[in-house]
């Protein structure tokens, strides 16, 4: 009985530090110098770097990809052990999802800012009645400016006194946040100031346009509600019907998985769908 157990256990053991070796090859092969491999993945650390400095993550790159990996391994070491083909599918949305993530997390803080901004501009602009320079009216703002947009105008309050212009300064701002609304507040400071207008006025009237902007894109999100549902459900369907035929019918996509040509249309197919789901998903999250 416990030869059976072991012989049992043989296959899996092997596969699991094949697994291990070739996640060794690959870590020597990326941190190895003037390699292909090593230059993606400096490329790939780098840019979640960025976006995880953007929006003030204090995690390394590098640990994300190496938790990336070994899940990645311990999937494939799963999938060759038991023959769970299907696997491959969560292998895929491993790799995609820091990317993914991090780019959900900046889509929901722009919207907390974008949420906040119309009070933010009032504020500025009643700062600016109390003093007619910007960077003391925003220093005054600051202290009452609520999550996350504190963190952005205490870094732009950093940069200005480090050197860095107003105009400078407020452009690395709409460059790390990347929002139509907050561009059009911010042009209409700056312009205001250059021209020689009534500041605290034009802020006002933006900070209306802005309440309205805001009336609109709930009424527009309120519309798209549906389809967007709709959308998810639709585009999670493939993945469980195929695990309640595969779980009815154990084999049934063996043909899919056992042949280069089953092989080869699995993988059009899957970037048909994905391609379904990304432009979906773009038509659905329409903005003013």
């Amino acid at each position: 009985m416990n030869v059976e157990w072991l012989a049992t256990l043989a296959k899996p053991l092997g596969v699991c530090s094949a697994a291990a070796a070739v996640a060794a090859a690959l870590a020597a092969l990326a941190v190895a110098p003037d390699t292909l491999l090593s230059r993606l993945y400096h490329r790939y650390v780098l840019s979640l770097e960025r976006r995880m400095r953007l929006m003030f993550i204090d995690t390394r790159g590098a640990h994300v990809v190496a938790a990336q990996l070994l899940v990645i391994v311990l999937l494939a070491a799963i999938s060759l052990s038991f023959g769970l083909p299907l696997l491959v599918l969560a292998m895929l949305a491993v790799a995609a999802a820091p990317t993914l993530i991090l780019e959900h997390k900046r889509k929901q803080r722009v919207h907390q800012i974008e949420a906040r901004l119309d009070g933010f501009v009032v504020a500025l602009a009643n700062g600016l009645r109390a003093t007619p320079s910007p960077g003391r009216a925003l220093a005054m703002v600051h202290a009452v400016t609520p999550p996350p947009l504190d963190r952005e105008i205490e870094l732009v309050l950093r940069e200005m006194r480090v050197g860095s212009t107003l105009e400078q300064a407020l452009g690395n701002l709409s460059a790390r946040v990347r929002s139509f609304q907050l561009d059009a507040a911010l042009s209409g400071l700056l312009i205001g100031r250059q021209t020689g207008g009534n500041v605290p006025q034009i802020l006002d009237g933006a900070a209306e346009t802005l309440r309205e902007m805001a009336r609109l894109s709930g009424m527009l999100r309120a519309k798209t509600a549906d389809g967007r549902a709709q959308a998810s459900v639709l585009a999670v369907f493939p993945a469980v019907l195929i695990l309640v035929f595969d779980w009815a019918s154990p084999g049934y996509f063996r043909p899919l998985t056992d042949s280069g040509t089953g092989i080869a249309v699995t993988f059009i197919a899957l970037g048909m769908w994905l391609t379904a789901v990304v432009m979906v998903r773009r038509i659905m999250e329409a903005e003013l």
